[in-house]
């Protein structure tokens, strides 16, 4: 097989002048040529698969945006949800808010919403839920958990002495104490307990009456509101006069055996609406 030559000598003439001669190595000229045909081609490749590279970079961070986008309105859709469960706790009606849509349509092929489209939402709702949180909503649960805690402070639901007790007359019909054979509804419970034995509201209230009667002796009425009352009989002496706001700690009198008593005890009856009731219900030890 021949071999290429080596050097290749270029003789450039012409009429009248002195001829040119240019001796060449074919080899360096070939990889010039081709190197000046390829790197073209090599850039381009480069830079083709730099921007594929960058592109997928740039889907896997959009990717990413939109599924932290969506997390957002998932957690916002969550706060909404627990909002209106405040609103239902606090008594205000449900609020209908129109949810704000991106690009509305009229059916047809779904419409893919971008993370920016997405946040721009999440942007507007925030606001809205603060909003409802902070001007309609806190204030009327604070109202309502305060009229909560007044009412379980007023509902009469103690143990009217602080000392050993027994009971010895439920709420019930029952025979007459004082002998014979007739028979009596008995509209309390009956507390025994040492003479003098201090005598304590079962809820917070209003003094309504302390005085003395034939059936009770000295007595007192508790009006807690909500319709609740509460009397407490057959004292040796009251504490309180009308009208005195009263706790569970204050003391309204001492236990004794006045009016129509049999023997040193408490007569206590709940009123519900002026109707007396089981305090068995509503005491608590």
């Amino acid at each position: 097989m021949r071999r290429p030559p080596k050097h290749v000598t270029v003789l450039i003439t012409k009429t009248g002048k002195t001829p040119i001669t240019l001796s060449l190595n074919p080899l360096p000229i070939a990889i010039a040529i081709a190197a000046a045909i390829v790197t073209p081609f090599a850039i381009a490749g480069a830079t083709i698969h730099s921007l594929n590279q960058e592109n997928q970079q740039l889907n896997q961070r959009t990717e990413k945006l939109t599924e932290t986008a969506d997390e957002v309105l998932t957690e916002l859709e969550a706060l909404d949800t627990e909002i209106d469960a405040l609103r239902e706790r606090a008594g205000i009606s449900e609020q209908e808010i129109p949810e704000p849509t991106v690009q509305p349509g009229q059916g047809g092929f779904a419409i893919a919403v971008s993370a920016e489209d997405l946040f721009q939402l999440a942007d507007r709702r925030i606001p809205q839920l603060l909003s409802n949180l902070s001007q309609q909503v806190r204030p009327a649960l604070e109202t309502t958990l305060s009229e909560e805690a007044d009412y379980r402070a007023a509902r009469p639901s103690r143990i009217p002495l602080k000392a050993r007790y027994e009971i010895s007359s439920e709420f019930a019909i029952r025979r007459n104490p004082f002998g014979g054979s007739g028979r009596e509804f008995h509209n309390g419970i009956d507390f025994i307990a040492p003479y003098g034995t201090p005598i304590y509201p079962t809820g917070t209230g209003t003094v309504e009456r302390a005085e003395w009667s034939s059936g009770y002796g000295y007595h007192v009425i508790i009006d807690h509101g909500y319709g609740y009352k509460t009397l407490y009989a057959h004292l040796s002496e009251v504490k309180v006069t009308v009208g005195a706001v009263v706790d569970p700690e204050r003391i309204i009198g001492y236990l004794g055996n006045t009016g129509r008593s049999s023997g040193p005890h408490l007569h206590y009856t709940i009123f519900v609406d002026d109707t007396a009731i089981n305090p068995r219900t509503y005491l608590e030890d």
